[in-house]
């Protein structure tokens, strides 16, 4: 089984692709996009409550994200900030579902 959409191939018994929200096909798709996606950060934060209501919103929405420096509570001897990065071509729609949350830590950044 095959998403027609990104390629991805699944097992027997799967129906549609995770990623797209699609039904899978038998036949694997002629073309799929393969370019790699360009991704732009958005925001750093040290919160880790921020983090997982940025998360929650993001997976309600299907957007692609990475939170790098997630767990930065087990790395030393200097702390970053957690810093959200995403496909480029939803880092507006991610501002905007982000726009009026009220973050609260003071050493949060917004790009």
């Amino acid at each position: 089984m095959f998403c027609p959409k990104c390629g991805a191939e699944y097992i027997e018994g799967i129906v549609e692709c995770a990623d797209c929200r699609v039904p899978l096909k038998l036949e694997p798709p002629r073309h799929v996009d393969r370019k790699p996606k360009e991704f732009t950060e958005i925001l750093r934060t040290f919160n880790q409550g921020d983090i997982a209501l940025i998360k929650s919103i993001l997976d309600n929405e299907r957007i692609e994200y990475i939170f790098y420096g997630e767990y930065f509570n087990q790395v030393g001897p200097l702390i970053q900030p957690a810093t959200l990065i995403v496909r480029k071509d939803q880092a507006e729609r991610v501002r905007e579902l982000l726009k009026g949350m009220n973050v609260t830590f003071l050493g949060v950044s917004y790009r």
